[in-house]
């Protein structure tokens, strides 16, 4: 009860600053989807989970996800979902540098398996990345073998660091300003990889996007596990080819996009989704400041807007 009244009263709010009304109908829609999406940050903290391919997550208690999915597995869903599609591997076989902008360092395990992994297939290329994070945590479980050992190099080295092999620089604090400090870098590959778009919106809009796709390469590939509508629309407002990733556990596809490269396809039921959809509208936060509530609510509203009246 506490959470609905919560939602209700900014909803009014909200509605009341802008001047608008979107009648019974709609204010019971975009209350009812905040109900069920949105998070509402009553606890803070983490707590530690498993995941089907044994390795260990954290829950944040703050947005309610964990974050890897438990089911796929949370090294399972970093080889398959990032550094797979992003086709790093097949570049790190000739190329002197490779490059990757990562969005969420979180418990660092993409980046983890992907050191290891493109340094198997070449010893001697360098890795040059930039990562963003709201805060670098204290405590973080440790991949099992055979990927303890470099992850935990990886967080021994964290926020910066720099040798013949790799170039590390995590910025910490809000992504939407973060990602200005990045100048003269042109990624091989995104990983993106925050929370949901619906419970940490604010760096899966059309506007952050735009930031991300002008530090990635034409060639580049921008990889997440998300298959968002919202998020899926965006990329192709913004001139990618967008495309889906292997399924993993109960987790749907992952989304792969580039300007120039190839992509695998979508299926013809995720294409008409996008297509026609209500909810294939972008995340808009224009001036890169909005709270992330704000965001997911005039989305939300948008959303009832393209929903068919009878």
């Amino acid at each position: 009860m506490k959470r609905e009244k919560f939602f209700r009263s900014f909803l009014e709010e909200f509605l009341r600053k802008r001047g608008e009304s979107l009648g019974k109908d709609g204010f019971d829609f975009v209350l009812r989807e905040l109900l069920r999406l949105a998070y509402f940050p009553q606890e803070e903290g983490y707590e530690v989970l498993k995941t089907a391919d044994g390795s260990l997550t954290l829950l944040s208690l703050r947005y309610g996800e964990p974050f890897h999915s438990q089911s796929a597995g949370a090294v399972r869903e970093s080889y398959f979902k990032f550094l797979k599609p992003s086709r790093l591997l097949r570049k790190a076989r000739t190329a002197q540098t490779v490059r990757i902008l990562d969005i969420g360092f979180g418990l660092g395990y993409n980046l983890a398996v992907a050191l290891k992994h493109i340094w198997e297939e070449n010893p001697r290329v360098r890795v040059e990345v930039y990562s963003l994070e709201k805060e670098l945590l204290e405590s973080i479980p440790l991949l099992p073998s055979p990927y303890r050992d470099i992850h935990k190099w990886l967080l021994d080295r964290t926020p910066e660091y720099e040798d013949e092999r790799l170039k590390l620089k995590v910025l910490v604090g809000d992504a939407r300003e973060k990602i200005r400090e990045i100048e003269g870098f042109v990624a091989d590959a995104v990983f993106h990889d925050p929370f949901s778009p619906y419970k940490n919106p604010e760096l899966w809009t059309l506007d952050f996007l735009k930031l991300v796709s002008e530090r990635l390469s034409p060639e580049g590939y921008w990889v997440s596990y998300t298959s968002s509508l919202a998020v899926r629309k965006a990329l192709v407002l913004l001139g990618f080819r967008v495309g889906s990733s292997v399924q993993l556990g109960r987790k749907r596809s992952g989304t792969v996009a580039s300007k120039r490269g190839t992509v695998p396809p979508m299926d013809e039921d995720e294409m008409r989704k996008l297509t026609f959809s209500p909810y294939a509208i972008a995340l808009r936060d224009e001036g890169l400041n909005a709270e992330p509530l704000e965001i997911l609510t005039d989305y939300l509203i948008g959303v009832y807007k393209r929903i068919p009246k009878t």
